[in-house]
């Protein structure tokens, strides 16, 4: 940054040229990147401030002096103060400019060559608004010149009266009267400038002068003409009568104070843009309530509440503070004998109405307004104003109204003005604030209230003694806490704690309050669910709050409109109820049982949801419930049916909310607790019925249900039922037509425990039902023929289902599974998840496929971790899945690439096998697969552990990473496979970066490119007319050869160019035909007669094709390629000549000589194809000509 100012102050001004003007436009733009970096601390730059602006302000006063010694460099000088004026500016808008100003030169004799240069930055106007706002900032310094300004004035006449407003003074009010229209931030410093000048004692005359304007201004006719100016002019001349205000004397504006206050007035009621206009409502109430306080002396008023001295240590040790020995005011008191200006009534009335404004920035104004002019009133009228705010408070009322009453509140609070009698009403009203949440449509209207009152809350502990405010700490501690766990919005959670801190250090009277603010801090709120599922059991652990947080949830949140909201609010009441089972028991079943069957959807779907928890939370604790708790539950799920309460909106919800309860039901049935066959057949029924449902949400709970009633419910009586059921998904997993339907049943396979498997009578039948099922599984996997009946989620359950199913087998304890079908379950395993990671399946919602891909990588630690329990994984197996993961490493998607760095580091380094979505309570631990060739490479290049493993999803740092992996030569034609998909994708940044990469290993790896030349050629051979890896594998050969990475000499040129002819030839897609042209003219100049002449051959075919840009795109690259011949023959020469002299984008038929032309200038043979056409049409033009004549017509008659 320095090296940037010293380059801008010592750039002469002197003979400045375009260079010097570009050079100011580099240093800037430099400049102003430096300064951006510190936006979100410019407090940091605070250190540095003075050496930065000094040297730029010294060049711009220089400029400014200079340009009134010499005119003849006026032009140079105006240049370099401009590009001095842009770098403060920059500098200003990310500090503030009243922070930089303090730096600014102050010395007098730059008043007038200050005002010189503003007014000619103006009248220029292009370019010039950055000069123009540093200029009247500093302008705003130079006016607080502390001499008379008329000693100043170089034009002053000495014999004329000293009534008269100096010219630099009317000059300066020029420039900032127009300024005050000016859209820009130029209007509100030009206002603060105008300030500090007016208020000065020596500037009567031009204060009276300003007055008499703005009112003439104010109050002048709108028409449509000048609304467009008049939008901008109003607000900026109510912010420099606002600013005076503030900054004068109460004796110097008093005569003017009725003026002002009816043009305050004006503006907030009478005039039309204030309805249009939030910035002209905001301060024509700013201007009404400081001209209401120049109305009322200033004084601080005797009856409001001090708390006089504050100990942190006397709060926390509970003291008693002694009650302060000032005496509240009676109402003797004199200063309640003083009267009241009469438009101080209509002042406040004013601020009152703008609490209900719609706009946030008006409400602010008008609450601190009241804050202040109630400040100065006399105790009974500062009563009616508290109970004015306090009525705000009503149901009846807007949020908007809410919220403004709040931020009232607070600063009414703050400033000592609510006193203790008033709290009785205070406090209940802004416990109602901190939970105000209306319901409005699709969402919900009350953040900023709840937010307003937490800092209603944080006002009552900073203003109050703790004896006072005790009464209320049992109601307002435990809501506090509420909103602090439970609110929706992370600020209002964050204020909420903010404000329980501040109370429990001034207060000192919240139980447990260090103990609770040391865990629910602002960073532990920050996320809703650990402040639901964390910080809540924590605070719950206190007595104090249990059962003011539970009914809470309960009450409120269970009910809420939100899906979300609810869905966590069930988690959250199954954390809770566990620190107290016996009112779960006693009340919260209860209460959900009588809700389930509410009219509102909310009501029911919380209720629901929570019932299933509750039962688990009594469940575990052994709490005893009521005789008929679990007939009610079987009885609620056939009412809800008849009801029809699974149909129409809503329905899918409840439905997985119903499958939730029964899978709890199942959960806990015990001896103490059952359920009769016939609920539990409709139990099953309706959970098998839900697998159908196409939300998968509901799929997975009542697959979930299934596999409760699996494992639990039959686990004792045998497991037949499970067998049946077991053996009718595996059935509909292939057959059915219904991609839905066989979704369903591929998820609910895996949840089957390993008895069901097993429960046929003889070792045949066992060994029979499981191949068939994990074969179904398998076959499940695999693409469909049939393109309409393909469905991805199918295969992803497939694969997910399979892997759990084969993990049960592998750690189950039984001995009832023989070597065979381990082997048989373990080949099939891997064989298929292998056969996933080549999922490239695609429809209209895109790669579908890597959604298989994805969920197979997932699996595989905790099938190899499984498999090794029985020493079931062999050594080829390993080493196809490392090749398998390399490849996907490198591919183009990110979440691809970042799960097989996942896997590939739980493999190769071993450790806790990581579970995503699998139904295995197994621990399983992965050993590392050191068995694989080239292991050392794989340590090397790989992190140590998942979690230090870099972010694969910027391109940049996986590539890098892996880069080692094309060493090894067991990996290298795999990595490159997928590298290849990355390369030649279209995002720029990951093909950049990819290419860069590539371009860097074959370099630093002695014989790659060879090995890159045959995994292309590899890969277009065995992928023809694929175009997902053809095309890629085109477009890398294009790059790396015109990067000189291959060369036109390689060994595999011929096979390469007659991969790529063999690719192009009967394609139709143009983007493939002319990269794959560009690959070949790369060859036409090699020295090999073999290598040109299979290249040229193919370009020339490519310019007989049916797409014109084919055609034009192979005739350019051949042109190209002939001229870069290093030795041209002249039928080359020639060749090329005729390329350009030709337009390609004509038909075939018409470019078809000048294509033999250039076959036979080039010493090609025409392709088999031309000769064929070109004797089809010898024979037809001799048939024309034989019947073209008159003989051959009377021979066709019979004569």
């Amino acid at each position: 940054m320095d090296a940037i100012v010293r380059a801008l102050t010592r750039r002469s001004a002197r003979g400045r040229d375009e260079e010097d003007d570009a050079a100011d436009e580099d240093d800037v733009r430099a400049f102003v990147g430096v300064i951006e970096k510190y936006r979100e601390q410019p407090t940091v730059l605070d250190p540095m401030l003075g050496g930065v602006i000094e040297p730029l302000m010294d060049a711009v006063a220089r400029a400014s002096t200079e340009a009134n010694e010499n005119e003849n460099e006026n032009a140079n000088a105006k240049a370099n103060a401009n590009a001095c004026c842009r770098a403060l500016d920059a500098l200003s808008s990310v500090r503030g400019w009243k922070t930089c100003v303090r730096f600014y030169p102050n010395a007098a004799k730059y008043l007038e060559p200050a005002v010189r240069l503003l007014r000619e930055a103006r009248v220029r106007g292009d370019n010039t608004w950055e000069t123009q706002r540093v200029l009247t900032s500093w302008l705003s310094i130079l006016a607080l010149a502390p001499f008379d300004l008329v000693s100043i004035d170089s034009a002053i006449d000495p014999h004329s009266s000293r009534s008269k407003i100096p010219s630099v003074v009317s000059d300066l009010m020029r420039e900032c009267k127009h300024f005050l229209g000016d859209p820009s931030a130029v209007r509100d410093v030009a206002a603060q400038t105008l300030a500090k000048l007016l208020t000065r004692p020596d500037m009567s005359e031009a204060l009276r002068e300003f007055m008499t304007w703005s009112s003439a201004t104010l109050r002048g006719d709108v028409n449509d003409e000048k609304e467009r100016e008049m939008i901008f002019l109003v607000p900026g001349v109510l912010r420099a009568l606002a600013a005076i205000y503030k900054i004068g004397s109460r004796e110097q504006l008093l005569p003017y104070a009725e003026g002002n206050w009816d043009d305050a007035q004006y503006c907030a009621t009478r005039l039309s843009l204030a309805k249009r206009s939030t910035m002209v409502r905001q301060l024509s109430i700013k201007l009404a309530s400081r001209v209401g306080l120049v109305f009322m002396k200033p004084r601080v008023v005797s009856w409001r509440y001090d708390r006089g001295a504050r100990c942190l240590q006397d709060n926390l040790s509970g003291a008693m503070q002694k009650p302060p020995t000032k005496q509240l005011t009676t109402a003797a008191d004199e200063d309640d004998k003083c009267d009241v200006h009469m438009a101080v009534d209509d002042i406040v009335e004013i601020c009152l109405v703008g609490l209900r404004d719609a706009e946030t920035i008006v409400r602010w104004t008008s609450a601190k307004a009241l804050g202040r002019i109630s400040s100065r009133l006399p105790r009974d009228f500062g009563d009616e104003v508290v109970g004015a705010v306090l009525a705000c408070l009503s149901v009846i009322e807007s949020d908007s109204t809410w919220h403004g009453a709040c931020l009232a509140l607070a600063e009414l609070a703050r400033r000592g003005l609510l006193l203790p009698n008033r709290l009785v009403e205070a406090v209940p009203r802004c416990m109602d604030a901190l939970i105000y949440d209306v319901r409005r449509g699709a969402h919900s209207i009350g953040a900023h209230v709840r937010d307003a009152a937490a800092y209603v809350c944080w006002a009552f502990a900073r203003a109050y003694e703790p004896g006072v405010f005790e009464p209320f700490v049992d109601q307002l501690a435990p809501r506090l806490l509420m909103i602090s766990c439970f609110d929706r919005e992370v600020n209002c959670r964050r204020a909420a704690s903010a404000a329980f801190q501040e109370a429990v250090g001034r207060l000192g009277k919240f139980p447990h309050g260090i103990d609770i603010v040391t865990v629910a801090d602002y960073f532990s709120l920050g996320s809703r669910t650990r402040a639901a599922l964390t910080v809540a059991p924590f605070i719950c652990q206190f007595e104090e709050y249990r059962r003011s947080l539970l009914e809470h949830v309960l009450d409120t949140k269970l009910t809420h409109w939100e899906l979300a909201t609810r869905q966590l609010a069930t988690k959250t009441i199954r954390a809770l109820g566990n620190l107290d089972p016996q009112w779960i028991g006693d009340v919260g079943i209860k209460t959900v049982l009588s809700r389930a069957t509410s009219s509102d959807l909310s009501t029911r779907h919380g209720a629901v949801l929570s019932i299933g928890e509750m039962l688990l939370v009594t469940q575990r604790a052994k709490t005893k419930l009521e005789d008929d708790c679990f007939e009610r539950v079987a009885d609620l799920v056939q009412s809800m049916e008849r009801e029809k309460m699974y149909k129409g909106k809503g329905g899918e919800i409840m439905r997985g909310a119903t499958c939730r309860l029964i899978e709890c039901v199942f959960l806990c049935c015990d001896e103490n607790h059952k359920i009769d066959s016939k609920a539990t057949d409709a139990f099953v029924y309706f959970a098998e019925e839900s697998l159908q449902c196409c939300n998968g949400d509901v799929q997975a709970a009542a697959s979930d249900a299934i596999a409760a009633f699996t494992e639990t419910n039959y686990a004792s009586r045998g497991s037949h039922r499970a067998h049946c059921l077991l053996l009718r998904h595996a059935e509909i997993v292939v057959n059915d037509l219904v991609g839905v339907v066989r979704r369903g049943s591929a998820l609910v396979l895996g949840g089957f425990p390993v008895t069901s498997l097993l429960a046929a009578k003889n070792s045949e039948d066992k060994s029979a039902t499981l191949r068939a099922v994990i074969t179904a599984l398998s076959v499940a996997t695999k693409p469909e023929e049939d393109v309409e009946m393909r469905d991805a989620e199918t295969r992803v359950n497939a694969t997910i289902s399979l892997s759990e199913l084969s993990v049960k087998l592998m750690c189950a304890e039984c001995h009832d599974i023989d070597d065979d079908d381990i082997a048989f379950v373990s080949d099939t395993a891997i064989a298929t998840l292998l056969g996933c990671l080549c999922d490239y399946s695609v429809d209209n919602r895109g790669d579908v496929g890597s959604w298989v891909r994805e969920s197979a990588m997932k699996c595989f630690p905790v099938l190899v971790a499984a498999l090794q329990m029985r020493n079931a994984l062999a050594a080829d197996q390993s080493q196809n899945i490392m090749t398998a993961l390399l490849k996907q490493a490198f591919e183009k998607i990110d979440r691809i690439r970042c799960q097989a760095l996942v896997t590939l580091v739980q493999l190769v380094r071993g450790g806790d096998a990581i579970r995503v979505r699998m139904r295995v309570q197994a621990k399983l631990t992965v050993h590392a697969l050191s068995g694989v060739p080239d292991y050392d490479v794989l340590q090397c290049c790989l992190p140590a552990t998942v979690e230090t493993a870099p972010d694969a999803s910027h391109v940049s740092t996986i590539f890098a990473t892996l880069t080692p992996v094309l060493g090894a030569e067991a990996y290298v034609n795999a990595a490159l496979s997928g590298w290849f998909l990355s390369c030649g994708s279209v995002g720029d940044s990951l093909v950049r970066f990819s290419t860069d990469a590539l371009l860097r290993a074959i370099r630093r790896f002695e014989g790659l490119p060879d090995i890159v030349v045959a995994s292309i050629i590899q890969d277009l051979c065995q992928n023809k007319h694929v175009d997902r890896v053809t095309v890629p594998a085109l477009r890398v050969c294009d790059a790396l050869i015109s990067h000189g990475a291959l060369d036109q000499a390689h060994t595999h040129a011929i096979q390469l160019i007659e991969a790529i002819r063999c690719e192009c030839f009967s394609s139709r897609d143009i983007s493939k035909l002319v990269t794959g042209s560009a690959c070949l003219a790369h060859f036409v100049g090699a020295a090999d007669s073999v290598v040109h002449e299979s290249a040229s051959m193919g370009l020339l075919a490519l310019m007989a094709n049916r797409f014109p840009r084919v055609r034009c795109a192979a005739a350019e690259h051949l042109y190209i390629a002939l001229l870069a011949v290093a030795e041209p023959s002249r039928g080359t020469e020639n060749a090329a000549e005729t390329l350009s002299l030709n337009s390609w984008d004509a038909p075939p038929s018409v470019m078809k000589e000048t294509r033999k032309i250039i076959y036979s200038l080039l010493g090609l043979d025409l392709p088999a194809f031309m000769l064929k056409a070109s004797g089809k049409l010898r024979d037809r033009r001799a048939d024309e000509r034989e019947n073209s004549t008159y003989a051959s017509l009377v021979g066709d008659t019979g004569y």
